[in-house]
């Protein structure tokens, strides 16, 4: 994903504009007649989620791609593209019209007060009653890391969601669908090593040819220069 010139809130280099991959916007509630109750948002809203990822480099995320095509073999689902393989520092689910511009101003926030981080990615796993396989890190991460997952936390306390999970646990998505009855290989993968000194707001809008990830923002960490 490449950056284009622009300011977030706090005056953080950002996306100047949202910027969709592909797909269909999606339409803004309508309020109902006087005495009525408002209509509901359209379904592609209601399934609209929202997070902060850490995007891989080329080389990581190509080497990504390849697990995540070989494991349908192993236990089934099916493979993430390589163009929506990230690691999600905090998801938000759906939100209500005009929270956003929120969620922006947290980003640039947390991106003027976090330091780069070093991600490392050695082994699969599954969360439990889930059917999403990922690669993770097999002991604690960088602890820049969770600094920077708890920062993007307390800039979104205000912000209504039915998601804010407490407890940080960083993955990178490889596959859905797997039968909850098969088993994630337990041999080492990678590993997979980089510095990561920037960060994105991102939102999947649902439609007929699957999910669409739209980029809202963009932000350089503390300390990393801007290219």
């Amino acid at each position: 994903m490449r950056r284009s010139p622009g300011k977030a809130p706090g005056g953080h280099p950002s996306m100047s504009a949202p910027r969709r991959i592909s797909g269909p916007a999606g339409r803004a509630p309508r309020p109902g007649p006087r005495g009525e109750p408002a209509a509901q948002p359209p379904l592609a809203e209601r399934h609209r989620n929202h997070f902060f990822a850490l995007p891989p480099p080329p080389a990581v995320r190509k080497g990504l791609a390849l697990l995540a095509a070989e494991l349908p073999d192993a236990v089934g689902g099916r493979a993430e593209p390589a163009h929506r393989l990230h690691l999600t520092l905090l998801f938000l689910g759906p939100l209500p019209p005009g929270h956003e511009a929120a969620l922006i101003a947290a980003g640039a926030a947390a991106a003027a007060a976090c330091a780069p981080c070093e991600v490392a990615l050695d082994h699969l796993g599954r969360f439990p009653r889930s059917d999403v396989v990922w690669a993770g890190p097999s002991s604690p991460p960088d602890p820049a890391l969770p600094a920077l997952h708890a920062a993007l936390r307390r800039g979104c306390a205000a912000v209504p969601t039915v998601r804010r999970p407490e407890k940080f646990a960083p993955h990178v998505t490889l596959l859905r669908g797997s039968g909850p009855e098969d088993e994630v290989p337990a041999e080492p993968v990678g590993p997979w090593h980089w510095r990561a000194g920037r960060f994105v707001l991102l939102r999947t809008d649902p439609t007929p040819d699957g999910r669409v990830y739209t980029v809202l923002g963009e932000w350089p960490l503390a300390g990393t220069p801007v290219s």
